[in-house]
């Protein structure tokens, strides 16, 4: 049965293209769950810094992941994309429940995660390409508050070994490639000691054959921080 599967999954994905960096939390959760499915894929590793205009003819909001389809349509944004791998992996292996209470459950801890990522992007940003004296302190705390309050309650729901206990679910690819950003460029907000649980899932996650194929490579950054 797999290999038929993933033989339809080739007929349907021989081209597929995601166009995004791997240092990018949410191209990253989109390269993990299609390498989960075992979707067959190409990548573009273009910067949303260095090849602005070849992404904006991609992307209009110069910003990543998309993902070409073998037809050529061009999907955007992380969330939409995984419904479509979802679509096509079938209710029954979708890493999202299909209906119901255990749906929602997936679906709001993933909401969770993925507004942790806007905010560590947005935290690190604000102090990579601005100098010291002209940080926004009060935003930086704003910020760290919200990082902070979100964490503690992914700490408190995270089960183990999965987040929800026995099996990988999407809450798991998006968590884990939420902690995995923190830990390479908002380290400071992301203490092991602090969230044992959240530090476990991350280490059991990296240790994935889906997520070790989707690590940053050395030359996947941001550009260095600016001279104001």
């Amino acid at each position: 049965m797999k290999a038929l599967e993933r033989l339809s999954w080739s007929h349907y994905a021989l081209t597929m293209i995601l166009v995004g960096q791997f240092d990018s939390p949410f191209a990253r959760r989109v390269a993990v769950t299609l390498n989960h499915y075992r979707m067959p894929y190409t990548r573009n590793p273009i910067s949303v810094f260095r090849d602005m205009d070849e992404m904006q003819k991609i992307n209009p909001l110069v910003r990543v992941p998309s993902l070409v389809l073998e037809s050529g349509e061009v999907l955007i944004d992380s969330s939409a994309i995984i419904d479509h791998l979802d679509e096509m992996a079938g209710p029954a292996r979708a890493l999202t429940p299909p209906h119901g209470p255990e749906r929602r459950k997936v679906l709001q801890a993933v909401v969770l995660a993925h507004g942790l990522m806007d905010k560590c992007v947005a935290l690190s940003y604000q102090r990579l390409f601005h100098s010291d004296k002209h940080i926004n302190r009060d935003f930086e705390k704003r910020m760290m508050q919200q990082i902070t309050a979100a964490l503690h309650k992914l700490e408190h729901d995270c089960g183990a070994p999965w987040f929800f206990d026995g099996k990988m679910t999407q809450a798991d690819i998006t968590t884990g490639c939420l902690l995995g950003y923190m830990k390479m460029r908002v380290p400071d907000m992301f203490p092991a000691d602090k969230y044992p649980k959240l530090h476990h899932l991350a280490l059991h996650c990296e240790a994935t054959e889906e997520f070790v194929k989707a690590r940053a490579s050395p030359d996947e950054t941001v550009p260095g921080q600016t001279q104001d």
